[in-house]
């Protein structure tokens, strides 16, 4: 090319050079800088996109390591408290083996061993409310004070309005039961039933079928208000009823001892070896028979018993060869000889005492108090001459059933109901909103197929008999779910019972936990594996997008070097222009 000055060529491809170098520069001070190989995608789409995925993959892996650590702490926080259950049983059992020993005799001990029982039985339905975060799952959707979730699991103490139950005195629902005035008309139990107005005024209906007439109390005081049934008043704290509330009520009218004798006596006879020797034997046998003596009346329990005593006793009697009558002294009754003197032969214990008969064939019955009362007279049997041959012939007595039914005064009761029931509108001012849940969903992974559901199947059925294992077993750790609630340590009989049930109370809890410890070690197999899987992935997302350090200063280095080399030439070749001007001299 010629001289020329419009159009520097030289200097245009110098700082052409100079620009691309110091692009390459800053590129290469970039990568240094940030540590990355790719910081846009011009550096390399691709790698860029695989990048990105891999990054997402590894952050959901590592929150999903930090979702399975929070399971694990709500885990161990149900089983800590279901380890405490354990404890608690424990000491039941303690209780119930205190209970049964037999130097227990006064009920004052037991009542005292019942005492902390049942707190026991109380503390049992707190330490199932225990919530990880607001969450419960040992409760069985039931809280300790009977408030109950709804449908979604949701225990709502801010607008919580109790189910209507049958209620009772516990918690202060019924008052006082007045059975003064009553009338003493009919025995009957009575389902009373609350309805609610528009103004809070409560009102009784009975249940159907009730003969009496209900009458209400409540008036303007609503607090100490109820209603009155054949002239008992029943004094209800109306504030505290929901409507659909229900009392029940059990009514006794005076009533008169009643008792009876035996009814329709029967015999069976056994000819023993004198039976068929001839052939009319059968035949010409009169049983022996016994006749109740009408003048003894049926007024206690004891005396009732006794009769009922008379029931298969047997009489046998000794007859010598065609004889007509038994041979004389030979009628035994219940294996025991008739005596022929004065004495009083013993031929069965009743209670406290005992039957006897005499040398009149007279029964009696003789109380612990050495009272004699005339049961019944044994008739013998007879045979016509020549009917069999000499043996013995036993007759069984069957007889009928004796009753005695005890006089009673009219009486008023009220029926407690068998549970709890929640006073949640007394906690107006709690804003408490826990959930229950038989299941818990973890996201364990990166992806939505990664979710894992735990389910545990805490349901309400009270099935807690453990001694066989079932595939849905109620897991609820309440004293209900236990089946303890009821349990009474009252009587030796009662606390071997309590035993055998508070066993298996520790093998359900014993389920429960291992459910739960299942769970939390899979979890930790989860972590790991969670773990191990983000460390290769972000290894393989290093390779793609980090910066060789070593590498990418060879480049820096070069293209330092070929800038400055660039701006020499840029220097040099702007100089070149001013050569034309030695023309123009």
């Amino acid at each position: 090319m010629g001289m020329v000055v419009q159009h520097n060529m030289n200097a245009m491809s110098a700082y052409n050079k100079l620009n691309a170098n110091v692009a390459g520069l800053k590129k290469s001070s970039e990568k240094l800088a940030s540590g990355y190989r790719i910081n846009r995608a011009g550096d390399d789409a691709a790698g860029l996109a695989i990048s990105e995925k891999m990054r997402s993959q590894i952050r959901g892996l590592n929150q999903a390591v930090r979702n399975s650590q929070d399971g694990i702490n709500m885990i161990q926080t149900f089983e800590g408290a279901a380890q405490e259950s354990h404890n608690i049983l424990q000491r039941m059992k303690e209780l119930a083996s205190e209970s049964a020993n037999g130097t227990y005799d006064n009920a004052t001990d037991r009542a005292a061993i019942q005492l902390e029982f049942d707190q026991l039985n109380d503390e049992l339905n707190q330490i199932a409310d225990t919530d990880f975060n607001g969450t419960m799952a040992l409760n069985g959707g039931q809280m300790a004070d009977g408030t109950k979730a709804d449908g979604n699991g949701i225990v709502n103490y801010q607008t919580a309005v109790r189910q209507a139950q049958q209620v009772g005195t516990a918690g202060g629902f019924v008052k006082a039961v007045d059975s003064a005035a009553y009338a003493g008309t009919n025995t009957e139990t009575v389902t009373f039933t609350a309805a609610i107005d528009d103004n809070g005024k409560v009102t009784w209906t009975a249940s159907e079928g009730a003969l009496g007439t209900v009458t209400d109390k409540t008036g303007d005081n609503k607090a100490t208000g109820g209603f009155e049934y054949d002239g008992a008043v029943i004094t209800v704290n109306t504030d505290k009823i929901v409507a659909g509330d229900t009392i029940t009520i059990d009514f006794q009218k005076k009533a008169d001892a009643i008792g009876t004798q035996p009814g329709t006596i029967g015999y069976n006879v056994d000819l023993g070896k004198t039976g068929g020797d001839k052939t009319n034997g059968a035949a010409g046998v009169t049983t022996a028979t016994i006749a109740l003596t009408a003048a003894t009346k049926v007024t206690s329990q004891e005396i009732a018993d006794a009769f009922n005593a008379l029931n298969g006793i047997t009489i046998a009697e000794t007859y010598a060869k065609d004889g007509t009558a038994p041979t004389a002294n030979t009628m035994t009754v219940n294996g025991v000889k008739v005596p022929t003197d004065t004495s009083l032969a013993e031929i069965a214990k009743v209670g406290d005492g005992k039957l006897v008969v005499d040398k009149t064939n007279k029964i009696s019955y003789v109380d612990k108090a050495g009272t004699a009362y005339e049961l019944a007279t044994i008739t013998a049997s007879k045979m016509a001459t020549g009917a069999i041959n000499a043996g013995t012939v036993t007759t069984t007595v069957n007889v009928g059933q004796a009753t005695f039914i005890p006089a009673n005064d009219k009486a008023v009761a009220l029926v407690e109901p068998d549970g709890k029931v929640s006073q949640s509108d007394s906690f107006e001012k709690s804003t408490a909103i826990l959930t229950y849940t038989d299941n818990i969903t973890l996201q364990t992974g990166a992806r939505t197929k990664d979710s894992v559901n735990f389910t545990f199947n805490y349901n309400q059925d009270g099935n807690a008999d453990m001694g066989e294992l079932k595939a849905n077993l109620n897991l609820s750790a309440r004293a209900d779910g236990l089946n303890t609630e009821n349990l009474s340590l009252a009587t030796q009989k009662d606390a071997n019972a309590a035993i055998d049930q508070i066993d298996k109370a520790i093998n359900k809890v014993s389920m429960v936990r291992a459910s739960f410890g299942s769970v939390q070690n899979r979890l930790e197999h989860k972590i790991d594996n969670l773990t191990t899987t983000s460390t290769n992935l972000q290894e393989a997302e290093s390779s793609i997008r980090d910066t060789d350090m070593a590498s990418e200063m060879m480049n820096y280095t070069k293209f330092n070097i070929l800038q400055q080399a660039a701006q020499s030439m840029l220097a040099q070749a702007n100089q070149q222009p001013q050569s034309v001007l030695q023309l123009l001299g």
